[in-house]
């Protein structure tokens, strides 16, 4: 690791852009990754879905070529691009073979400077994402995981999906569209890792080039009223649904992406719960007992307010035991015994090296932790804390977080009483 960390370059560019280069002589690959900061976290609560639709948008032509056109320029050169948004950041990637990277460096400057948010492909985006928000219900862990998120949030947005919500995204214009990306696509609010083979020094001259024209401006800002919405405590939320099978989802508070201590214990945790195919959950829920088809545990870090939780499906007379199966799994995380903890540290360790191995990867992660001010080098120090860290450690930091303020979302039969 330490070899990597040598080869990374940083550059800031006069106005904010920054730029984490990692030049992989012997790689066959090309990655261009960008984050920005947009999503739930920065929107007004009427344009709530405006980061997602964005993100969505941005890739469907330019000034120079149409949807079709772009899509088809990019795969002659063997490259793809994709882009999303989150809670609360978005991402841009392009990516293919270093032997076009000057070319698919071209086409990266064309998208983000030059998007054509014609009308009928922003309507397009809309009326998809329309779709999927009418359709979550109908899968019946999602209605779960959705009313738990509600349980816990409230009105924080956090509690909606990144792609928003139908009434406030029917309401959004192209030009609403087209006014948030002229505030998000602003250098000072970019930092770009870029990794592969390529030359250092020309792809420096061609940012200098390609951005010189992009003054900084003043950059989004998370909104102050969805940082006070948030106010945890002991919800739930159950709901009679025209389905078979009960579905529940059961959590609590835990830590922040910005707390490095605290996101390496959960991850741990969330491993020893319900992250891998030998999980207490999975062994003891479905293997053991057999009550539950599907059953393991999420932890999500964002900045702000976070949550781990567990989940199952189940027949309905179960509703009772389920939640008291859940509930005594989480309790009984703080009699982790040594051998359990080591073995739980170990699987950790190894899905984040795996995450390690590719440019694109290492891109992703370099670019992301960078923009959420954890540094670019976070993963490193992670791995290393991952190594360190004691069971003490893990037993004290996950008491102080999971306590009374216990958050419940479910879906039952109608007829279930």
């Amino acid at each position: 690791m330490k070899e990597i960390v040598k080869r990374v370059q940083e550059k800031q560019l006069k106005n904010g852009l920054k730029l984490i280069l990692l030049p992989v002589s012997r790689s066959f690959t090309f990655t261009v990754n960008v984050s920005l900061s947009l999503g739930n976290l920065y929107e007004e609560p009427a344009k709530l879905g405006i980061s997602s639709l964005l993100q969505e948008s941005i890739l469907k032509g330019t000034q120079h070529r149409n949807a079709s056109e772009f899509a088809k320029t990019l795969e002659s050169f063997g490259a793809s691009a994709r882009s999303s948004a989150n809670y609360f950041t978005g991402k841009l990637i392009f990516e293919g073979p270093a032997q076009n990277w000057q070319a698919i460096l071209e086409l990266f400057f064309e998208a983000i400077t030059k998007p054509a948010f014609l009308e009928e492909e922003v309507e397009k985006e809309k009326n998809y994402a329309l779709s999927v928000l009418a359709s979550l219900d109908d899968d019946p862990l999602k209605a779960a995981f959705m009313r738990f998120k509600k349980a816990f949030f409230g009105e924080h947005p956090y509690a909606f999906s990144s792609l928003g919500k139908i009434d406030t995204l029917q309401n959004l214009s192209r030009d609403e569209i087209l006014n948030w990306y002229q505030r998000v696509y602003v250098p000072n609010n970019m930092v770009v890792a870029i990794a592969g083979n390529f030359e250092p020094q020309k792809l420096l001259e061609a940012f200098e080039l390609q951005t010189e024209n992009l003054p900084p401006l003043p950059a989004p800002e998370i909104q102050r009223e969805n940082l006070e919405n948030f106010r945890p405590g002991s919800q739930k939320i159950i709901e009679r649904k025209k389905i078979k099978d009960s579905w529940l989802v059961l959590g609590y508070p835990a830590p922040s992406i910005t707390d490095f201590k605290g996101k390496v214990a959960f991850d741990i945790v969330n491993n020893l719960l319900g992250g891998s195919m030998y999980s207490r959950l999975f062994l003891k829920v479905r293997e053991t007992e057999g009550w539950s088809y599907e059953v393991g545990s999420i932890f999500l870090p964002l900045v702000g307010p976070s949550f781990i939780c567990a989940y199952c499906g189940f027949p309905a007379v179960y509703f009772d035991k389920a939640v008291a199966t859940l509930r005594k799994e989480f309790q009984e995380v703080t009699n982790l015994k040594r051998e359990e903890f080591e073995e739980t540290k170990n699987y950790t360790r190894g899905t984040l090296l795996q995450s390690l191995e590719t440019p694109s990867g290492l891109a992703a992660l370099f670019s992301f932790y960078e923009k959420i001010g954890l540094g670019w080098d976070f993963v490193f120090r992670y791995e290393e804390l991952l190594r360190k860290i004691k069971l003490n450690e893990v037993k004290g930091i996950y008491t102080s977080y999971t306590g009374s303020k216990e958050a419940i979302g479910a879906v039952i039969p109608e007829s279930q009483q």
